[in-house]
C-alpha cells in the first residue's frame, strides 16, 4: 500500500468523511453512512442477483449495513492500484466487523471536485452537496460555532 494521509472533513452521528491526500494532493473523499438496518439484496447488493444470490430469502443477512462511497477527485490519476488502496483504507476504518455488512462503491463527479476546491468559503454549501449522496439525507442546521476547527 502506497502512503496516504486520511483528514476527517465532517464526523456527524451515522456519518463520517474523510478526505484523502496522496503525493500532497487531494486525490478522493471517501463518505462513511451507518444506515442502522440490514442490507437487503436487491437494493443494495443487486449486483449479487441473480449469479451468487437468488432471493432475498437466500441473502437472509440481518448484520448492520455500512456504506461507503469513494468520491473520486482526480480521475486521471485513479489506477486500479489507488482504488484497491482507497479500499483497503475504507475497509480498515471500519470496526466490529463481524456484525457489519459493507458496501463499498467508487463515484466520480466534477461537482464534487468543484465543492471541495471551494469547502473553505462555502463549509455549508459543500457539506450540504457531501450529504446529498447519503441514504438518510438529513437537513442541518450549521452556526458559525459548529464549523470550527473542533467539530471537524
Amino acid at each position: 500500500m502506497l502512503n496516504y494521509r486520511l483528514k476527517l472533513e465532517l464526523n456527524l452521528k451515522n456519518k463520517m468523511l474523510f478526505a484523502v491526500e496522496y503525493q500532497s494532493r487531494d486525490i478522493a473523499l471517501i463518505l462513511f453512512e451507518d444506515h442502522h438496518r440490514p442490507g437487503e439484496l436487491m437494493r443494495d447488493f443487486s449486483t449479487f442477483y441473480p449469479n451468487y444470490y437468488t432471493s432475498e430469502a437466500e441473502w437472509d443477512d440481518d448484520r448492520n449495513l455500512i456504506s461507503t462511497l469513494i468520491l473520486i477527485l482526480e480521475k486521471e490519476t485513479m489506477n486500479p492500484e489507488i482504488k484497491d488502496d482507497l479500499v483497503c483504507l475504507a475497509d480498515s476504518m471500519i470496526e466490529y466487523k463481524p456484525a457489519v455488512n459493507t458496501k463499498v462503491t467508487f463515484s466520480y463527479d466534477p461537482k464534487v471536485n468543484q465543492y471541495y476546491s471551494e469547502r473553505n468559503e462555502h463549509r455549508e454549501q459543500f457539506l450540504h452537496f457531501i450529504l446529498s449522496f447519503c441514504e438518510n439525507n438529513e437537513t442541518l442546521h450549521f452556526n458559525e460555532e459548529s464549523l470550527n476547527h473542533l467539530s471537524q
